[in-house]
């Protein structure tokens, strides 16, 4: 009989995702002025817990992806993208 491995949890991987992307982003500049609009974006599929810090725009399509990061899981695994065009003061002070 093959066991399956239970998969993940949305909560799990939001945290694996949380102290990866904190991570990756240190050798960054921390931006300054108000972040009431940095917000963190998730979806599930059946491989991944996929987690977009972004900050939001007026409207959806004015969005910027400071980084994005992929959970495996299965096994936990974790990858980091960081966007150094989107993550610039320029962009944050809008």
């Amino acid at each position: 009989m093959v066991k399956k491995r239970k998969r993940l949890g949305l909560d799990d991987m939001e945290a694996i995702a949380k102290k990866a992307t904190f991570e990756a982003l240190q050798g960054y500049p921390k931006p300054r002025g108000n972040l009431e609009n940095l917000t963190l974006g998730s979806e599930v599929t059946e491989t991944a817990g996929i987690f977009e810090l972004y900050i939001s725009g007026e409207r959806p399509q004015d969005a910027r992806v400071i980084s994005r990061a992929i959970v495996d899981r299965e096994h936990g695994g974790v990858r980091v993208e960081v966007f150094p065009d989107e993550f610039s003061l320029s962009v944050l002070n809008r």
